[in-house]
């Protein structure tokens, strides 16, 4: 009787254990992140007013997340670095986009222990967005004013000791606003109206990284 009892108790003081460890978040002050991704975005004002050059239906991204977590903070700040690039060809016809984006990065962990769910969002005011329209060896480059841009999402994945890998999907409000030329003019339709740019649309993004 006596040993059923101690074996009894021994049984619930390790589920007691092992509850309370799964719950306990396993948050890292510092995580350090990079990602590939991928954009489903269509830029009408490219692709409608430079009608003879290779269309953008895409984009993908190289990134770099730095996220800083506070104790008792309820949720997480960094900096999310990414670089974005297209390249569509038809013969000597060349349509290539070149876009650098700084934001400040915002999640918030729902579940925060071997695994992680929550959302994630990202504003950036300031971009480098760059449209290179090529015949041959003939070009001619434009670019855009910054801009406010912003990502809405939701990111999951797994964590393995200091390693941790996972995905984002989420939504890129990105109009870029009037492009214009190398010497800064404004670009104009047939119509005499301002060419505007918009990147918006849906991303998936895979992430690689690290905690301490």
């Amino acid at each position: 009787m006596k040993s059923s009892t101690l074996l009894t108790s021994v049984l619930a003081l390790a589920a007691t254990t092992a509850i309370t460890a799964i719950s306990l978040p396993a948050q890292a002050l510092v995580e350090l992140k990079g990602a590939y991704s991928l954009f489903s975005t269509n830029p009408s004002g490219l692709n409608d007013n430079f009608t003879g050059q290779p269309k953008i239906s895409q984009m993908q991204a190289l990134s770099f997340d730095v996220m800083g977590r506070v104790p008792l903070m309820p949720v997480g700040l960094g900096v999310r670095h990414e670089m974005f690039s297209r390249k569509e060809s038809d013969g000597a016809l060349n349509s290539e986009v070149d876009w650098k984006r700084t934001s400040i990065l915002v999640n918030k962990r729902l579940i925060d222990t071997g695994i992680y769910l929550g959302p994630v969002a990202t504003v950036s005011f300031a971009s480098d967005f760059k449209y290179r329209s090529a015949n041959g060896t003939t070009r001619a480059d434009y670019k855009t004013e910054s801009t406010l841009t912003a990502t809405a999402g939701v990111e999951a994945g797994f964590k393995m000791a200091l390693l941790s890998a996972g995905i984002e999907a989420g939504y890129l409000h990105a109009p870029m606003g009037n492009l214009r030329d190398s010497a800064g003019v404004e670009v104009v339709d047939g119509g005499g109206s301002k060419v505007n740019v918009d990147l918006s649309g849906t991303y998936l993004r895979a992430t690689v990284g690290f905690g301490f």
